[in-house]
């Protein structure tokens, strides 16, 4: 049967001189075809018809009403200037039905100019909107609304508003010059804006209020005349990789009590704050910067972020933090001018692992007006200030490093500094003003221009095992008369006097100090007592007396001993770095107890994960020894076993074995290599006596803990699945200390070791000829590193050997040298030095990082079926990358499973791991779904596939082929499936993602050129339907995520409720419930008893939602 097409002209050359007349006698599926002018008409349009410009002009003009309402099934208008609306009528209304707009442009004094409510769904491509009467496009439907290419412009108030129950996806678009926001969402609508650019907005750009969802992904926000985002929604917020850049006010305001996430983004410029919380709000921040403000982020009215990654830098002041707020922030980077981090007005601040800098006058770290810290591995440096410096605050510093400057613990302060190094101070290493606190242990102060501890009036100190040395002025200068105690400390080296007393009164307590005694201080009154400074050089230090009994070893550690040895070990230096911060812990441990305090709960049992050949035996060798000395364990011997040791092949005679050789290891330390093959390989076929033993190890050692250490050892990604085959496995081991590859220059480093060790010598030919062989030889997860070493001396001599055999040395100090005739070579893989090449830090690529890769995948609730395929599917991609035989499209899959089926989640894990991996450069998802990508014309759909490619460089296309997709014509469909498979070959670098329906999957398949899409793709995963539990589940983790606790039982209910209540939509409603349940709850635990009432209305609004969709 033909389509109707019908035409209008208002020169009467055509059947119809008006629209409204052709609609009227239109049939469904109509195509009316309108030439050129200006048609003064307010159009209903009730049929499934096609209203299409003949040629470029044809104006619609509603004049006081709307031009268009749609209220039919399905309409699309295609190149038309719709103008009119009024006060109460919006240019185009969406009332029912789906109406597509194709490159429309769209304008008018009317409130809105586009208008989206009841049934209606607004489909915009390619259009353009402005609004000098009102907003641009207002949804409140809650269908599958998309604009996507499209320009709203220059509107009176906001250029996009998702309201009451509105969902909208915007695309690809521009928001320009908007008087009022660019989006706002609000009531509990949804909206998501992904690759947009939204510029001069004249009231926030960005909101997101009362119960509004909101997604922003690639959001580009520039020149607004206040604030870029004003977040304080209660429902989820999520910012990924958006940029604000030149607000005239703080950047991105979160307020409300608003929870939102930020991921990757960059903030800039802004007049005042980068970024204002307040108001109790508890913001996510992960690997964020915000630069030139400023201030960099200001915390304010009891809120509780998290700052995980973020940079502050260029700005005058970086973090403050006040008014009762808790600050949380690891891996935290700041550079500021006057003020690094400042916490004051009772705010907790706890840092872990991050950099502070002060650039100009101002401390790095300064707590003040009761604040209280929990500082752990900080690089602080100040510039004319202190590093760090508490007044009125308390505050416990561990592991950390204060770099050319020093600290200042100020009037009612109290400070627990541990394992920490201040150096380079302008002024006093430490100083501790009147009324203030300090308790310094195992902590290092040097070169200070100042005293490298000073002790003023009033003031109270508590020094254990610390060094003080190459101060210019007193080591430690004690001017207070109240208690001080200074316990096992070395003092040396230092301009002025060691130990110095000011005062008589001084009640100064020294016990077992080497280098001062306090009973030679020559009291208050002398000239030394004034620091060193101009006109006062500090004087020389005195010659060593020859007769005086020798102290204890310096700082680093010297002569002999398993410490001595550790050092000695070439390169491993995080691995000594991280040993030896054990080592200090259990020393201090081991004090606390002599002391009568009481014991901080540990473990010493330890995972050494890496590659073979690094020292891990060697290593848990000399740990065992140094805990022997110390007294902690009674022998210090090491047992080493492997699975053969522990396993039997009978049913109980594994627990037999395993007991056997714990008891000997009783007192010292027990090495088990490849710890990791213990656990079920089998998957579940056959008896695994394995797990027996892994059993029974995890009983002795919970009965001997203080008796033993027990060290497991393997490959990375191999130790962490070992970790989580049991529940209690990652408890029992309280930490991982990685062994990495060693580099080239660390093997030939054992090689001339070796040979030094064996009375060789190396010509300076060999030397190069050995370390070409490292750069050449390929260095997978596998690679020997140690024993590759030792494998290449021996073959070494045995090649010196056969050639002086046949020509007989001139000289016998040839028996001793070794030449580049010697040194083996690395035989020719064909796949060029780069395969399998070490990583820049001498790991090989995804040792590491595998692990992390396959635990995040192993993490998936539910799922079985498709983590495992990954799994393989990752293995098998990284050995093949490695290797250098990696096949065109091995990276590319197809996801097939019903909406909710966890599709979205897997392909962004699988995105990540491939980074990790080292497969692809960047592990950055770009999604597409193909009834977006055009084909109106010829090569159209070839020009935006390889556009989509370009922006996806490097990381993971996600194409989703949607249901519009089959409902678009033949022709469409089959031009932008030609487009994708013949530009797929073009981009080895970037991974191909389909992800689908299971019947829609089977249509696409169908199509002629179906066949060839299908080619492309190396693997096909189906994702089963969530069970009920595993529904519950999800549920109860979103909540946790949120910082909810929900009861015990929670699990077991909502899987009662989703199994009477099956939900539709799989992960979508179990979030939706986890959501409802949040809105409902009156604290952060979640009570069994209130969940029915909870789940009835969330079912409700459930179902609300899918009616109108």
């Amino acid at each position: 049967m033909s389509r109707q097409v019908l035409l209008v002209s208002q020169d009467g050359s055509a059947p119809h001189r008006t629209i409204g007349a052709a609609l009227a006698a239109a049939t469904d599926g109509a195509l009316i075809t309108i030439s050129p002018g200006t048609y003064q008409e307010s159009l209903v349009v009730s049929r499934v018809v096609t209203l299409a410009a003949g040629a470029a002009g044809v104006v619609i003009d509603g004049a006081g009403e709307s031009a268009v309402v749609i209220d039919a099934e399905a309409a699309r208008l295609s190149g038309l200037t719709l103008t009119g609306g009024g006060e109460q009528t919006p240019v185009v209304e969406v009332r029912r039905g789906e109406a597509a707009l194709e490159e429309c442009a769209v304008s008018g004094d009317a409130w809105a100019a586009v208008l989206a409510w009841h049934q209606g769904t607004l489909i915009a491509r390619s259009c353009r909107v402005s609004g000098p009467g009102g907003a641009g496009i207002v949804v409140t439907s809650g269908g599958p609304n998309v604009v996507e290419g499209t320009t709203v412009e220059r509107t009176r108030s906001s250029a996009i508003v998702v309201t009451e129950r509105g969902r909208l996806t915007v695309r690809a678009s521009r928001l320009d010059d908007a008087g009022g926001n660019g989006v706002c969402v609000n009531g509990q609508a949804y909206g998501t804006v992904e690759d947009t650019a939204i510029t001069g907005s004249g009231q926030p750009a960005v909101v997101a209020e009362q119960h509004g969802r909101l997604d922003l992904l690639r959001v580009t926000v520039s020149g607004s005349a206040g604030l870029d985002a004003y977040l304080t929604s209660a429902a989820d917020t999520t910012l990924t990789d958006c940029s604000f850049t030149g607000s005239g006010g703080e950047s991105v305001l979160v307020a409300g009590g608003a929870r939102p996430a930020l991921r990757g983004c960059a903030l800039s410029g802004a007049a005042r704050d980068g970024l204002r919380i307040t108001e109790a709000s508890a913001p996510l921040l992960e690997n964020c910067t915000v630069t030139a403000t400023p201030v960099g982020v200001l915390v304010d009215g009891g809120s509780r972020p998290v700052l995980r990654g973020l940079t502050v830098r260029d700005t005058d002041r970086g973090l403050l933090a006040g008014d009762g707020s808790t600050v949380e922030a690891e891996r935290l980077t700041v550079t500021a001018g006057t003020a690094g981090v400042l916490a004051t007005g009772g705010t907790e601040l706890v840092v872990r692992e991050s950099e502070v800098t002060t650039e100009r006058q101002g401390a790095a770290v300064e707590l003040t007006e009761g604040a209280t810290g929990r500082l752990h591995e900080l690089r602080l440096r100040a510039t004319g200030g202190p590093a760090l410096a508490l007044t009125g605050a308390t505050a416990l510093a561990e592991s950390c490093v204060l770099t050319d400057s020093g600290v200042l613990v100020g009037a009612d302060a109290q400070l627990d500094l541990k394992d920490t190094e201040a150096g380079g101070s302008d002024t006093d290493g430490l100083r501790v003003a009147g009324g203030g606190r300090l308790t310094a242990v195992g902590c290092r102060v040097h070169g200070a221009r100042g005293h490298g501890v000073h002790l003023q009036a009033t003031s109270r100190a508590e020094l254990d095992h610390c060094v003080v040395f190459d101060n210019a002025g007193d080591g430690i200068r004690v001017n207070t008369e109240e208690p001080v105690r200074v316990q096992s400390c070395e003092i040396r080296d230092n301009g002025g006097q060691a130990l110095h007393r000011m005062r008589s009164e001084a009640r100064l307590t020294v016990i077992d100090v080497t280098g001062a005694d306090p009973s030679d201080d020559p009291g208050p009154g002398a000239a030394r007592d004034r620091a060193p400074g101009p006109g006062h050089p500090a004087p020389a230090p005195a010659a060593p007396d020859a007769s005086a009994p020798p102290g204890p070893p310096a700082a680093r550690h010297t002569g002999t001993g398993p410490l001595a040895e550790m050092d000695a070990l070439v390169g491993l230096e995080s691995v000594k770095q991280e040993v030896t911060g054990l080592i200090n812990l259990n020393k201090m441990t081991r004090l606390r107890e002599e002391m009568g305090l009481p014991m901080p709960p540990m473990s010493r049992h330890l995972v050494f994960a890496g590659p073979p050949g690094t020292g891990k035996t060697t290593v848990a060798r000399l740990y065992g020894a140094v805990l022997a000395e110390l007294g902690i364990l009674s022998q210090g011997h090491i047992v080493e076993v492997s699975r053969a040791d522990l396993v039997a092949q009978i049913i109980g005679g594994t627990a037999i074995k395993t007991t056997e050789v714990f008891n000997r290891a009783l007192g010292g330390v027990l090495f088990i290599d490849e710890a990791y093959t213990l656990t079920n390989q089998s998957k579940g076929t056959g008896p695994d006596f394995g797990q027996e033993a892994v059993e029974t190890l995890m009983k002795l050692m919970e009965d001997h803990r203080d008796e033993i250490v027990v060290i497991v050892a393997g490959y990375s990604a191999q130790m962490d699945q070992f970790l989580a085959s049991n529940p209690g496995m990652a408890s029992r081991f309280s930490r991982t200390v990685e062994f990495p590859n060693y580099t080239v220059d660390e093997l030939v480093t054992i090689v001339r070791g070796l040979c030094g060790k064996h009375y060789y010598e190396l010509t300076d030919d060999a030397l190069e000829a050995v370390g070409r062989y490292f750069e050449h030889i390929p260095k997978g997860p596998t690679f020997g590193n140690g024993r590759v070493a030792r494998q290449l001396f021996e073959t070494m001599i045995s090649k010196q050997a056969s050639r002086l055999a046949t020509s007989a040395p001139e000289h016998n100090s040839e028996l001793s040298r070794l030449t580049a005739a010697d040194v083996e070579t690395v035989p020719d893989t064909g796949a060029g030095e780069t395969a399998g090449a070490a990583t820049p830090d001498g790991t090989a690529p995804g040792t590491g990082p595998a692990s992390r890769a396959l635990r995040r995948i192993a993490a998936l609730i539910g799922l079985e079926d498709v983590r495992q395929a990954l799994e393989l599917r990752l293995t098998a991609l990284a050995d093949a990358h490695r290797t250098g035989t990696w096949p065109a499209g091995s990276a590319n899959l197809v996801l097939a499973g019903t909406e909710g089926s966890g599709r979205d989640a897997v392909a962004v894990l699988y995105a990540k791991a491939l980074a990790e991996l080292g497969v692809l450069p960047t592990g950055t998802v770009h999604r597409v779904a193909l009834s977006a990508v055009p084909a109106r014309w010829s090569g159209q759909a070839e020009a935006y596939t390889a556009y989509l490619f370009g922006e996806a460089a490097g990381g993971l296309l996600l194409t989703e082929a949607d249901p519009y997709f089959l409902q678009r014509p033949d022709e469409e469909r089959t031009a932008v499936i030609t487009a994708l498979t013949e530009e797929t070959p073009r981009h080895p670098d970037v991974a191909l993602v389909l992800s689908t329906d299971p019947q829609l999957l089977s249509g696409l398949l169908a199509d002629p050129a179906g066949v060839r899409l299908a080619e492309l793709f190396a693997q096909r995963l189906d994702f089963a339907s969530y069970t009920p539990e595993e529904l519950a589940r999800l549920t109860v983790r979103r909540l946790a995520a949120s910082g909810y606790e929900p009861a015990e039982g929670t699990v077991a209910a909502l899987t009662e409720h989703f199994a009477a209540v099956p939900p539709g939509r799989g992960a979508f409603d179990a979030h939706w419930t986890a959501d409802r349940l949040a809105d409902a709850a009156l604290t952060r635990t979640i009570a069994v008893e209130d969940l029915p009432a909870t789940l009835s209305e969330a079912d409700a609004d459930r179902a609300d939602v899918a009616a109108v969709a």
